[in-house]
């Protein structure tokens, strides 16, 4: 009885484990974005900033770059102080399916004040935990499946 709530909890941290991951790398990829998009590299004959985002070839590069980066440091970081268990299974697509909305909300703010930034912050927060309820909840019935089929084969025995 005991080593059946001992595997309750041991399924619940994992679950614990991926909303961790998602929130940390939702919030890397928004700040990763908040501190891209703002980078000066000139400006145009009129007068308009440019930015990373400016030419074609920079907006790919970033487009790309942001989720992979905030991916690899969010795992190695969670790795690394033993938050939790951590998988590039994981973060990579939580990282690149939450970059969607932020880079949305980010293409669409009206102003760069401390509230907007801080908005697409907490955005790229809400996004990594959506993104990761699925991973939690494959993990969930994942855990519980195994539990009961080897409950049952231990029965046998």
């Amino acid at each position: 009885m005991e080593y059946a709530c001992l595997k309750a909890l041991v399924i619940d941290m994992k679950v614990k484990d991926i909303f961790l991951n998602g929130l940390s790398v939702g919030i890397s990829v928004a700040l990763l974005m908040v501190i891209l998009s703002h980078i000066p590299l000139g400006t145009t004959s009129e007068g308009d900033k440019i930015t990373p985002f400016y030419h074609l070839s920079g907006a790919l590069l970033v487009s790309i770059g942001i989720p992979f980066i905030s991916a690899y440091f969010v795992r190695k970081m969670i790795v690394k102080r033993n938050f939790a268990e951590s998988s590039f299974k994981l973060t990579i697509p939580v990282a690149y399916l939450t970059f969607l909305p932020v880079l949305g909300v980010s293409a669409g703010a009206a102003n760069s004040n401390l509230e907007t930034l801080a908005m697409i912050v907490l955005i790229g927060a809400i996004g990594g935990i959506i993104w990761s309820t699925p991973f939690a909840i494959w993990s969930y019935f994942k855990g519980r499946g195994n539990e009961s089929i080897s409950g049952m084969v231990g029965e046998e025995e």
